[in-house]
């Protein structure tokens, strides 16, 4: 890190920044004295500009005779000022609330913030700023109420993100449409750093996005230039991250004392006195014999290894970039250069992504009534993983304590054939995936006359994805160096490449008219047209000549069964038209009503345009009615409703050509001479009358500004209602193929978001709170016919959310022989169990323990409800302070309920032969632990399955709730002086020290370990990380 330090401070000296004379200086304020930071300052009719420092000074040398200065800030009044050259000048600027509703972004234009009518939240690139941000995801994750980002690992380049506005509308599939300046995108690769605004919109004001917007609209503004010199901003982040929440193996020691008492208890001997001496005394390892249940044919090892020290490292992530802004009064540009790369946390093979950005972002004015905007970008993320890390760190958790990584010969080594994670994935082979996105944008403003205005627009995006991975084969040893045997035969390679090509044309146009005091109207109408084409290959090969090249020709031919060649070729379009009347009366009354009609070639053609998706929308200003003014208390108090319609097409349940019988092929059957095979044939079937999942949303809300301005809060209250989602259908069993699902499915969503925010100073403090909640819960109301489910979780069932648990009620653990004489009453439990087992209760009370009971007679079974996994009550906050040059930023964010159960062999008090979890040590039933949590240990894998099985059964007793509050950010900065930054010759600079999910407070986790975020819930998760990073900001 010193290292670090040493380089920037050896870049400041270098910059070259020529002294101007005879300048005019001063300081720009509020009126409350506050310095005001970034305010524009340019000398009219000319490009010559600055702006204002950290203490709200300014320093500008003047190009002409009788200068005028116009100073302007987002959100107060501009103001012009005559000046002489080497006038000293202290300006306050006046707060202007019109100037504070000209940000917020709506479909197709802008809107007044009082003039808003539905639900919409934004988030500034402040969110994006000064912390170890590696993708825009990260950054938003608890930023925004009711949106839900989770992550299921802590991967490089593949953390398996998922976003979520206002919960689920639909069973397949929830994916809200992302514009990046008004062109369809996503947010993967994108450079969080080029990001202005990010703007929700939640309810029916996604509506006029119709046919893709039933899961909410993101609107993303990207960074564009200022008028003035050239501007040059440098940004660096350097990051340590350190492995979290890696899963606590039991030591030796706590392994042999474990599995002796489990052996025990189902009347196995277990380990003789000396075993444990020698344990104890980390003896030398016996070669001829073993002293572990089941392998006392291999070495007994009585030391222990740290699986997790021998896998998992610290490692590095990186951010920097550059971006040059400037122009002049009829043109501005943004030049951007990112470059992003995230190391992996294995110390065997290589993993790491790595992210290039590139983005010129350029505004014309061409004629005084047309303006021309271009925004293009190229983004590129190369990631390498290896290719059995799947496999690998599964198996890191299955490792016997006692065993080494290495044989006495410094081979790795595989003890009695398990695998050896080390070496799978340092000899496993390699896979890389290499994604690379062009876009190009261009839009044109045209104002027609006054107040009406056509905008076209015209986009290409290209997008290129080659996956390509090679599995290699590798001797494992056995410890004297023996070969024990060979692993991955025969060798393969696959190599997979994909194209997509976008189009998008659209036209609209924007008409507002005063039409008599107080009245105004605006209109916009217009048609757009998407056009998606993609296509890509796969190809194997086998059995290649050396693990050193694997090139398709030197494969293996000679066998059918290695021939596998797969692809594919597809195109899609979706033609709208768009249209919004809004009405405004006094800035008191707004109405908003939009409509859109979707041509989508998923359907048949007379399905095509068969609905539409309107959407009405009322806000009342009750602030402006004169009798809240005479209450001298709000600011703003605005009331909102608004109900819509929006359609679900991007979801996994709707191919390209439902509606078209086509044939699939596949397979490889090994007919013909040795090169060749042949390839199957079968026709689907189809549906001509499915159409789009419509969704009801209906939205009422407050919008409150108090004290000044200083508090402001804000509620809204939803229900979401898909009453035509697609299902599964059943038929006889004869019916010899997968008939297509149909619009028989209904599901109910409804839930709320709430935001409050307090902002004020005292003295040099300034500080800024905000609190977030979000909640939304959804039930399935119909399903038709495809309602099954079982003991776990369950994807659907109806009348019951998605992805909820069932199972069996957990009465505790049988203590004595009178307790264990009774509960053998019930029926259907296993034979052999006895004192220290686990009790269920008979909920429908037919005296046995059964999952669904008889139906005949009225009986539902034991099984009852445990819960949910989709997260609730969704809640962050941010906590901003600055004290002079000094700022800090903490920002935290969690989950009140999240009901799991953890997955995989190591979930549970393990079989024989792998360990169990440091956390079950002791934690077990036995005579001399009465109270323990746990039932006795049964150990798998010695006959005794069916109890072990039984004690851990979905219950009350295996499901947690992941609830947790995390520190997601916490950051503390400086802004170095002016007079510093002077003899540096730069205009500021800012150094900070930031740490990312540093801290967290959480249950259910299995004593720590499992991160409540993972997404997997099981052993083989890749870890997630604490990172400290040490970031630097400077502009030239």
């Amino acid at each position: 890190m010193k290292n670090f330090v040493f380089l920037f401070i050896s870049i400041f000296f270098s910059c070259q920044i020529y002294a101007q004379s005879d300048p005019v200086t001063g300081t720009v304020k509020d009126i409350n004295n506050t310095p005001l930071i970034g305010v524009n300052v340019i000398e009219k009719g000319t490009s010559n500009g600055t702006t204002t420092d950290f203490d709200g000074n300014f320093s500008i040398t003047l190009n002409t005779d009788n200068p005028i200065l116009e100073f302007s800030f987002l959100g107060f009044i501009s103001q012009n000022k005559e000046v002489n050259v080497g006038q000293t000048l202290n300006i306050v600027l006046e707060d202007d609330i019109s100037k504070l509703n000209e940000v917020v972004v709506v479909g197709y234009g802008q809107k007044e913030k009082g003039a808003v009518t539905g639900a919409i939240s934004s988030v500034e690139k402040e969110a994006f700023e000064k912390r170890p941000v590696a993708n825009t995801f990260e950054a938003l994750q608890g930023t925004l109420p009711g949106v839900t980002i989770t992550r299921a690992s802590g991967q490089p380049g593949n953390q398996g993100y998922s976003l979520q506005i206002r919960g689920y509308s639909s069973i397949n599939g929830n994916a809200p449409l992302v514009l990046i300046d008004g062109i369809p995108g996503d947010l993967s690769i994108l450079n969080p750093n080029d990001i202005e605004k990010v703007t929700v919109l939640k309810d029916a004001a996604a509506a006029i996005y119709g046919a893709r917007a039933a899961d909410g609209v993101i609107l993303v503004t990207t960074k564009k230039g200022n008028k003035g010199k050239p501007k040059i901003n440098y940004s660096a982040n350097f990051g340590i991250k350190q492995p979290a929440y890696l899963r606590k193996i039991m030591d030796t020691y706590q392994f042999a004392t474990f599995l002796d008492e489990g052996l025990r208890n189902v009347g196995i001997e277990g380990f003789s006195d000396e075993v444990f001496e020698k344990i104890l005394q980390n003896a030398p390892p016996d070669l001829d014999q073993g002293w572990n249940y089941g392998v006392t044919g291999y070495p007994g090892f009585y030391g222990t290894t740290d699986w997790n020290d021998e896998i998992y490292k610290e490692a590095l992530q990186q951010n920097h970039n550059i971006s040059i802004t400037g122009g002049g009064d009829y043109s501005n540009y943004l030049v951007s250069l990112g470059y992003t790369k995230d190391e992996g946390t294995i110390r065997y093979g290589e993993n790491n992504s790595n992210r290039y950005n590139l983005r010129l972002n350029y505004d014309l004015k061409l004629l005084d009534n047309l303006n021309l905007q271009t925004r293009t970008n190229f983004e590129n993320q190369v990631t390498i993983t290896p290719s059995m890390i799947g496999n690998a760190l599964t198996n890191v958790t299955r490792q016997f304590p006692y065993q080494p990584v290495f044989n006495q010969e410094g081979q790795f080594y595989g003890y009695q054939g398990y695998e050896n994670p080390a070496q799978s994935l340092a000899e496993g082979g390699e896979r890389k995936t290499n994604y690379s996105r062009f876009t190009t944008n261009f839009k044109l403003d045209y104002e027609v006359l006054e107040g009406l205005v056509l905008t076209g627009q015209a986009a290409i995006e290209m997008g290129f994805y080659a996956d390509n991975s090679n599995t290699r084969t590798f001797t494992r040893y056995n410890y004297t160096g023996g070969v024990q045997d060979i692993r991955n035969t025969p060798n393969s390679a696959y190599y997979t490449n994909q194209r997509t090509l976008k189009k998008l044309y659209q036209a609209y146009l924007n008409y507002d008219k005063t039409l008599w005091e107080g009245n105004k109207i605006s209109v916009t109408l217009g048609a757009s047209l998407e056009q998606n084409k993609g296509e890509g290959q796969t190809t194997n090969g086998y059995n290649f000549l050396s693990n050193d090249i694997f090139t398709l020709n030197l494969a293996d031919r000679t066998d059918a069964a290695f021939a596998n060649f797969t692809g594919y070729k597809n195109q899609q379009a979706l033609s709208s038209y768009f249209g919004r009347a809004s009405y405004s009366y006094k800035d008191k009354l707004i109405l908003d009503v939009t409509a859109r009609a979707d041509g989508s070639s998923k359907f048949a053609p007379d399905k095509r345009y068969s609905e539409l998706f309107p959407s009405v929308a009322i806000a009342y200003n009750l602030h402006k009615e004169k009798f809240i003014q005479d209450l001298e208390f709000f600011d703003q108090l605005k009331l909102r409703g608004s109900w819509g319609k929006t359609g679900n097409q991007e979801i996994g349940a709707l191919g390209l050509y439902d509606y078209i019988p086509l044939i699939s092929i596949g397979g490889n059957y090994p007919l013909g001479s040795p090169n060749t095979g042949v390839t199957g044939a079968r026709a689907n079937t189809t549906s001509s009358d499915r159409t789009w999942e419509t969704i009801i949303n209906k939205n009422v809300g407050v919008d409150v500004t108090m004290l000044d301005r200083r508090l402001s809060f804000s509620f809204d209250y939803f229900n979401k209602t898909n009453d035509n989602m697609l299902v599964n259908i059943t038929v006889p069993a004869t019916y010899g193929g997968t008939p297509p699902s149909a619009n028989l499915g209904k599901l109910v969503t409804k839930g709320f978001d709430a935001s409050v925010n307090w902002s004020d100073k005292i003295g040099a403090l300034n500080y800024d709170v905000s609190l977030q909640l979000s909640d939304s819960k959804n039930k399935l109301v119909e399903l038709r016919n495809s309602d099954s489910y079982g003991e776990g979780l369950n994807f659907v069932r109806e009348g019951y959310s998605i992805y909820s648990y069932f199972g069996y009620v957990y009465e505790g653990i049988i203590q004595n022989q009178e307790q264990l004489d009774q509960y053998k009453q019930l029926e259907n439990i296993p034979s052999n169990i006895g004192i220290g087992d686990a009790m269920y209760k008979d909920v429908d009370g037919d005296g046995s323990l059964t999952a669904f009971g008889d139906q005949t007679k009225g009986l539902s079974g034991d099984m009852v409800y445990l819960g949910n996994l989709i997260p609730r009550y969704t809640f962050s906050s941010t906590i901003n302070l600055t004290y002079k040059n000094f700022f800090s930023k903490v920002f935290m964010q969690g989950v009140g309920k999240r009901d799991i159960q953890y997955t995989g062999a190591v979930s549970t008090p393990n079989t024989f032969f792998w360990p169990s979890l440091e956390y079950y040590y002791g934690k077990t039933w036995s005579p001399e632990r009465p109270n323990a949590e746990y039932p006795r240990y049964i150990p798998g894998s010695v006959g005794q399955d069916g109890l072990r099985n039984y004690n851990y059964r979905t219950s009350n007793l295996t499901m947690h709730n992941a609830a947790y509050l995390r520190f997601k950010v916490i950051t503390l900065g400086y802004n170095l002086p002016k007079e510093i930054c002077n003899t540096l010759q730069v205009n500021n600079v800012s150094i900070y020290l930031s740490g990312q999910d540093l801290f967290t407070i959480s249950k259910g986790t299995l004593g720590g370990n499992f991160d409540p975020e993972d997404g997997f819930r099981n052993e083989g998760t890749y870890p997630f990380n604490k990172i400290y990073s040490l970031g630097l900001n400077v502009n030239f």
